[in-house]
């Protein structure tokens, strides 16, 4: 007499294999979440070092002889000249900036703005002409529920 021999898993087994793969799931949609909160905090801390780094960059053509910078909008380009205040240039740069691609990691909207606030992922740029040509911009970066925020100011002489 020979025997059936039957292949397969019990179902006790299969019940084991779906109980651990609910585990590392619950466990994997937590750490997915952490990891969504720093990227987004990543994003925002970069973009503030990118808009410093290039309202330095613009301030200091003005310094080296330039006569005007140029700006992209979303018809085409505008000019201000170098002989204006940071304050005639604050919203050229901030649409500059937003059609540059700029966004705000925590809404997808515009990630610049001028004046203040507190935003969450937002930068907001406020400029002050003080004499002729020369003043300054501070640049706010909010990048927490809790308000913590990147200041950073940059001069034009």
């Amino acid at each position: 007499m020979s025997k059936n021999k039957k292949n397969g898993f019990t179902l006790i087994e299969l019940l084991v294999v779906v109980a651990i793969i609910g585990v590392l799931a619950a466990v994997g949609v937590v750490a997915f979440g952490g990891f969504l909160g720093n990227a987004k905090v990543n994003s925002t801390k970069s973009n503030h070092k990118a808009v410093v780094s290039y309202l330095q960059a613009e301030f200091t053509k003005c310094s080296l002889g330039e006569t005007s910078l140029t700006y992209d909008t979303a018809s085409g380009t505008t000019t201000e000249a170098c002989s204006s205040g940071p304050a005639n240039h604050q919203a050229k740069i901030v649409v500059h900036l937003n059609q540059s691609s700029f966004k705000n990691p925590y809404t997808q909207g515009d990630g610049i703005e001028s004046g203040t606030g507190t935003t969450e992922g937002a930068t907001y740029i406020s400029c002050a002409t003080s004499s002729g040509a020369a003043g300054t911009c501070t640049i706010k970066t909010t990048f927490d529920a809790a308000e913590t925020a990147l200041t950073d100011t940059v001069s034009k002489e």
